[in-house]
């Protein structure tokens, strides 16, 4: 029994963190705003039987709040979506973990840090889809191997949920059979699906559309080269800073601007991918252009949003795991920085989420595990307050 719990623990865990966001959504109440309506109505439409993609939004994530309306018939079906995946999201970056790392202590790590980031899990409640885009995301990293048509009709849908999910193409390709034709059809797969989706919007809306912003198209998007070179120098200060400053308007700037992960993290998968010691070069070459794609598309657009840089940092913080593994020193700051987004997620959206001190329960949660993790190693960790006193 012991030996299975020894093998398990760590999957335990994960399945423990979700339990813990469970209970911390039953401290929330939703609050549908804006793009909520445009994404309910394209989940009321195909769950009528009409497939309306002139409606505003990607809608790539919708598709399975089909089944969840068909139950409940809720004008909420798609939040409801969000807060189980939500939920979901430590054990699928468990499961992907597992496929990256070389360890079940690195894929728990991992699922930790992807349960510590509230504006990715919580604003679903508002009817944002970033938790069920991050759960297609780790879905398609977990399954590439064993499931792989799974995972390229995931990979499809988490592109058409954000684009910025392309980032993960360059894992993806190392993640497959090392076989280059094998690897070249299982692109075909997602890109397939992509453009059937564009061509359809396109016939029966006239254009191909931006998100829940039916006034921009590609075109109009794009920004001229003096505000992309400084939508990147504004991108590296949000990575290295606890904020991220609004300059198009700065009296906007607000918690909900603050920074969405630790800058710790940041710099350690910028370190990771930069060093020879945590990644072979195949590995850093892809963590690097995954990286890079994320910054250079949000660089394109009017400004950088970190909803938007999400997946950009996703590939930073999967560099940064090889790191905290092999020099644990860093866990304990990387955690107390992880802290701050549950403070500024709690002061921009206290009054509109309805939220009570039981949605800090994952937060309590990992500090628990924390302080396991400082009494199993407590003869190390003595060793070194000694060494540093003496």
């Amino acid at each position: 029994m012991i030996s299975i719990f020894s093998h398990y623990r760590y999957l335990l865990g994960s399945a423990l963190l979700s339990a813990a966001l469970a209970v911390a959504f039953t401290a929330t109440s939703p609050f549908p705003l804006d793009d909520h309506h445009l994404y309910q109505a394209f989940v009321v439409a195909l769950a009528s039987g009409s497939l309306d993609l002139s409606i505003a939004g990607f809608h790539g994530s919708d598709i399975f709040a089909v089944p969840i309306h068909w139950i409940t018939a809720s004008p909420i079906s798609q939040i409801y979506l969000q807060i189980l995946a939500g939920i979901l999201i430590p054990l699928l970056g468990y499961a992907a973990g597992l496929r990256l790392f070389f360890s079940r202590k690195e894929a728990f790590l991992f699922a930790c840090i992807l349960g510590l980031m509230p504006f990715i899990i919580f604003p679903g409640l508002r009817g944002w889809t970033g938790s069920a885009y991050f759960c297609l995301m780790l879905s398609s990293i977990a399954l590439v191997k064993k499931v792989p048509i799974a995972s390229g009709v995931l990979f499809a849908l988490a592109i058409l949920t954000k684009p910025f999910a392309v980032v993960l193409a360059p894992l993806l390709w190392l993640l497959l059979p090392d076989v280059r034709s094998k690897k070249i059809q299982w692109f075909v797969l997602p890109g397939l699906i992509v453009l059937a989706y564009l061509i359809l919007q396109y016939i029966q809306a006239g254009q191909i559309m931006i998100g829940a912003h039916p006034d921009l198209s590609v075109g109009t998007a794009m920004q001229g080269p003096k505000r992309i070179i400084m939508n990147i120098a504004h991108g590296m200060q949000i990575l290295f800073s606890v904020h991220n400053y609004y300059y198009p308007d700065p009296a906007l700037t607000g918690p909900g601007n603050m920074m969405h992960t630790s800058p710790v993290l940041t710099f350690l998968g910028l370190f990771a991918i930069l060093s020879k010691d945590f990644w072979s070069v195949k590995w850093r070459r892809a963590l690097l252009l995954g990286f890079i794609i994320g910054m250079g598309l949000n660089a394109l657009l009017d400004h950088m949003d970190h909803y938007y840089m999400d997946a950009g940092i996703l590939v930073l913080i999967i560099a940064s795991i090889p790191v905290l593994a092999r020099m644990p020193l860093w866990i304990p700051i990387a955690l107390a920085t992880l802290h701050f987004q549950w403070l500024y997620f709690w002061l921009e959206f206290v009054t509109n989420f309805n939220l009570s001190f039981p949605f800090f329960a994952p937060l309590v949660l990992v500090d628990l595990f924390f302080i396991g993790f400082c009494l199993a190693q407590r003869k190390k960790i003595y060793g070194t307050l000694r060494e540093l006193l003496t």
